[in-house]
């Protein structure tokens, strides 16, 4: 008979559920913390709950959000469980904690100690190919009706796919379904050997924590998003672009921003009405977003400033993307009031390392670039110096 310390900051009727499953598996329960496992009932994993005693922990709470499980098994390993998953995953939780073992080479342990989504996909996706023997793979997850990229290794093209397709794929074999009961996202594997059948089940012991990862992300994406257009907003560039500076840094890669500003928009405005003005804002982001790569992220900076942050490019490689959005836009002016209304960009391009040192540096540079563009007679891409 094993001994399970037991720790009730927060009683609730799972809590007692799973303190009668426990004694009837055969563990003795001891009140109070101890050497050893501590099971830990609480409304959410705070690390101000983490007893001085206890090897590792077992939480059973009733919510908790990746950060919140990152920060408490940074300070104790353990597992954390919501109380709304079934008590036989607090068994087989245990049974990991007793023999020490949080999945093959730490896997769930990793995850465990992941907060944000895309390091959660790249461990999902490295272990899904190491498991299959595939020579690489992908992981697209599921906004509204269509499924997008977040992870992969260059295995699959980067095109979204529309959920009809996604189904196809799943239902073809080619394709597996992660977290099916919201179908969050689907896996693709490049030549696998084996069928990941024991990743899958692995998964299943880490879906709350995928999914709320994922929530997070979508409720985040909400409140980023721009009222008019398709773009980001200010405030997502201002969260993202230090991130993507740190990352480029690290990875020795360059990264560039390409600064964009609708060219007489206050005219037409003036002549046609406000919702003229409005549709040609549309009309730019709208095309910009279908020109852009999968992981180039576009936000309206403001007024009539456009923003695309380019990761892994130079700013040689931005300069083709303005040139090529300032002549497709070019070539399909507005119909207003049956006249046909020009759409003018002009473009100024800076890049990390070569033109700043980080992510305030670099918003600067961009937007002197594009100054010197509208200087220059506007409809133009200027490089910063």
């Amino acid at each position: 008979m094993s001994r399970i310390h037991w720790l009730e900051p927060h009683p609730s009727p799972a809590g007692h559920a799973l303190r009668t499953a426990l004694t009837a598996w055969g563990h003795q329960v001891v009140d109070g913390a101890g050497k050893g496992t501590v099971v830990l009932v609480a409304e959410r994993p705070d690390p101000r709950l983490i007893p001085m005693e206890g090897t590792e922990l077992l939480w059973w709470v009733q919510e908790g959000d990746p950060e919140e499980v990152s920060t408490v098994l940074n300070l104790r390993p353990g597992w954390v469980l919501r109380q709304d998953r079934p008590l036989e995953a607090a068994r087989a939780a245990l049974e990991h904690l007793r023999q020490r073992d949080l999945g093959t080479d730490g896997w769930l342990r990793r995850m465990l100690h992941q907060a944000t989504l895309d390091e959660l996909l790249r461990l999902v996706l490295d272990r899904a190919v190491r498991l299959a023997g595939a020579r690489g793979g992908a992981i697209w997850l599921r906004r509204e009706d269509t499924f997008y990229q977040q992870a992969g290794d260059g295995s699959y093209p980067e095109a979204p796919l529309p959920r009809q397709e996604a189904a196809d794929l799943v239902r073809r074999g080619e394709a597996v379904l992660l977290c099916p009961s919201e179908q969050m996202g689907i896996l693709r594997l490049r030549d696998p050997r084996e069928r990941p059948e024991a990743l899958l089940a692995s998964i299943a012991d880490v879906e709350p924590l995928l999914l709320n990862a994922w929530r997070l992300e979508e409720s985040r994406a909400l409140s980023f998003k721009d009222d008019l257009t398709v773009a980001q907003n200010r405030r997502c560039l201002e969260a993202e672009l230090p991130r993507a500076v740190r990352a480029a840094a690290a990875k020795g890669e360059p990264l560039s921003l390409l600064f964009l500003d609708v060219d007489n928009l206050k005219a037409v405005n003036s002549r046609f009405g406000h919702p003229a003005g409005s549709h040609m804002l549309e009309r730019v982001a709208r095309t910009a977003q279908r020109l852009c790569r999968a992981h180039d992220r576009l936000y309206r900076y403001g007024g009539d400033e456009f923003c695309i942050l380019m990761p892994g490019t130079t700013s040689q490689g931005a300069s083709k993307l303005g040139e090529r959005l300032i002549q497709v836009l070019k070539e399909a002016p507005l119909d207003l009031d049956g006249m046909e209304v020009p759409v003018s960009l002009s473009a100024g391009i800076a890049a990390f390392p070569d033109h700043a040192d980080g992510a305030e540096h670099l918003i600067e540079r961009a937007d002197r670039a594009l100054f010197q563009a509208k200087s220059a007679g506007k409809g133009q891409v200027v490089v910063a110096e």
